[in-house]
């Protein structure tokens, strides 16, 4: 057990207030997502609405300052604001969207409390040392294994700290949320109930798309798992405690470990809890017996990558795609119960045309899902299509704000980044302002949904 009676700690979310889109730092494998649409009156008003309806906390600095206090550890959690007395040790989450303003932060941190030692923690700054190697030290791997079983004293926070294992998702302390601001965060409308908050119950992803995806790179190809009943709770916890009513999980594929569906909803009735939840999964690993099961006890929300339905496209980008005549089965299926299905779709695959895209959008269209959110195939740092692109010398920007999922930041053999962002704002106009999908959400509103 450490020595606590000298250790202050201050965790630090930066918001920077200055950009007019939304901005959500857990996202994308921790790399953060901003929603940075282009100038269309159309995709002004997804931007307003979604800036002020989707505001998520990062689940692992609420696992963090579970860790803190587990450990007697004073720790004190700032987001939008920054400390006003002198800390031992400041934390700064960094994020590829947003990391030259932390950097700045870090600045003016360091001038005020130049007693303190102030790093970098997260999945960026693991991948990117060298974007914030004036910070006085940067944990790079997992930081939360880090403080629950080799930190020790402020003396080891010197330099690159390699954390080469990976947490054991059983051994977190329930996750604390004293400094949150509890009330801004939402995930509406797929998730209505209020208070709200995230979850997760794996982390891990074994599937060939961490070619693309930093799920995989960052947090391992090998499934670990938070046990059904640790996840209860988790629940029961911040129910107790601060009234939780709504949660989404930030699994990259939930209900992966086989039974892990059934023994969760099972542990949900046995305690007869009341939420409202939601899930990003793959549809392969969906059936109506367990939509009905977890509708049952508060599903009402699935996230799903439907990318392209390209099947060439899908292959040459290492992509798997579902039966549609099943996938949309379920579709209907989830409609029919009120479960809100938010499908994704990706512009700008290797190998995409104009002619692909507007196939996957037409197709996006017919199946009219709850929500659809289309983006950018981009090339993020660490991963292979990134290495493969900067070998090819492909790589347009290093300024890896620019890497928002709206932009395209690769040499494309087909398209440019104009003719992309021209067919998102076709997207959106054209999903979002039709008749047939304002019909579909008078129904859901109707039906009490």
């Amino acid at each position: 057990m450490p020595q606590t009676n000298k250790i202050e700690v201050a965790v630090i979310n930066i918001v920077n207030k200055r950009k007019k889109f939304a901005m959500n730092k857990d996202l994308n494998g921790g790399f953060g997502t901003a929603d940075s649409y282009s100038n269309s009156i159309y995709e002004k008003i997804i931007s307003i609405i979604k800036r002020k309806s989707i505001k998520l906390p990062i689940i692992s600095l609420a696992f963090l300052m579970g860790i803190f206090k587990h450990q007697n550890i004073s720790a004190e959690y700032y987001e939008g604001k920054l400390p006003k007395k002198e800390p031992n040790i400041i934390l700064i989450y960094g994020s590829m969207i947003d990391y030259k303003n932390e950097n700045f932060f870090y600045k003016l941190l360091k001038n005020k409390f130049k007693n303190a030692s102030i790093g970098f923690i997260g999945p960026f700054p693991s991948t990117k040392p060298e974007l914030f190697n004036k910070s006085d030290f940067i944990i790079i791997g997992d930081f939360e294994y880090f403080f629950l079983k080799k930190f020790k004293n402020k003396s080891q926070l010197k330099g690159k700290i390699i954390v080469k294992e990976k947490i054991d998702l059983n051994e977190l302390p329930h996750p604390e949320l004293e400094g949150f601001p509890i009330k801004d965060y939402s995930y509406f409308p797929a998730i209505s109930k209020k208070p709200f908050f995230v979850l997760q119950s794996s982390r891990g992803c074994p599937y060939g798309c961490s070619y693309y995806c930093v799920y995989g790179k960052f947090q391992g190809s090998k499934i670990r798992v938070r046990s059904p009943k640790k996840v209860i709770e988790d629940i029961i916890y911040l129910k107790n405690k601060y009234n939780m009513k709504g949660f989404q999980f930030r699994d990259p594929t939930f209900g992966i470990v086989k039974n892990y569906i059934e023994e969760f909803c099972n542990e949900i009735k046995k305690h007869n809890l009341k939420i409202q939840w939601g899930i990003e999964t793959r549809t392969d690993l969906l059936n109506e017996k367990r939509i009905k099961l977890m509708f049952d006890v508060g599903l009402k929300n699935i996230n799903l990558g439907i990318e392209s339905i390209n099947p060439e496209i899908a292959k040459q980008n290492k992509r798997r795609l579902t039966e549609m005549q099943y996938q949309e089965s379920l579709f209907k299926y989830c409609e029919k119960l009120g479960v809100k299905v938010s499908a994704f779709y990706l512009f700008g695959y290797e190998g995409d045309t104009k002619k692909s895209i507007e196939s996957t959008l037409n197709y996006a269209k017919r199946i009219n899902t709850f929500l659809a959110r289309f983006a950018v195939c981009t090339p993020y740092p660490g991963t292979k299509f990134f290495d493969d692109l900067e070998k090819q010398k492909r790589i347009l920007t290093h300024n890896y704000e620019k890497y928002t999922q709206f932009n395209l930041v690769f040499k494309h053999e087909n398209l440019n980044n104009k003719e992309i962002q021209k067919m998102l704002s076709k997207a959106y106009k054209q999903y979002y302002f039709r008749p047939a999908y304002i019909l579909k959400m008078l129904k859901w509103k109707i039906r009490g949904f």
